[in-house]
């Protein structure tokens, strides 16, 4: 999701974003839930329409969010082995559909939903040289 409706104003382009993002979703919590309905499927569809009315949560992306961080005195930090490969397991375990992706230029990991980027996950922790001044 790197292109915002706010900085664009593309609607067209922002509103297929939207729905590519939303039926990835859908998509992999119908199959997480075997295609039963249940209240903790209806609060987790009613949560991602949320994050979609919420330009900004969508439209931020990794380089955006590394950007805050680094700006506030972080930062990032390499997940270790162990972390990388229970992840792994854990997608084996419930979904063949599901993928991890560690990055080799900042250690981020991306899961990955039949190919497609759904969302990363970041380890960090604070600059201490940054703090020694």
């Amino acid at each position: 999701m790197e292109c915002s409706c706010n900085n664009c104003g593309n609607f067209a382009n922002g509103f297929s974003q939207r729905v590519e993002y939303l039926w990835r979703f859908l998509d992999s919590t119908s199959s997480a839930f075997k295609g039963r309905v249940s209240d903790e499927r209806k609060v987790m569809e009613g949560e991602a329409a949320k994050a979609l009315t919420n330009k900004g949560v969508m439209n931020e992306g990794k380089d955006k969010w590394c950007e805050r961080m680094r700006g506030v005195a972080f930062v990032v930090e390499a997940f270790g082995e162990d972390a990388i490969d229970g992840g792994r397991a854990l997608l084996r375990k419930y979904d063949g559909n599901w993928e991890m992706r560690v990055e080799e230029k900042d250690g981020c990991v991306g899961l990955w939903w039949k190919g497609q980027p759904v969302s990363f996950c970041s380890l960090w922790k604070l600059d201490m040289k940054a703090n020694d001044g």
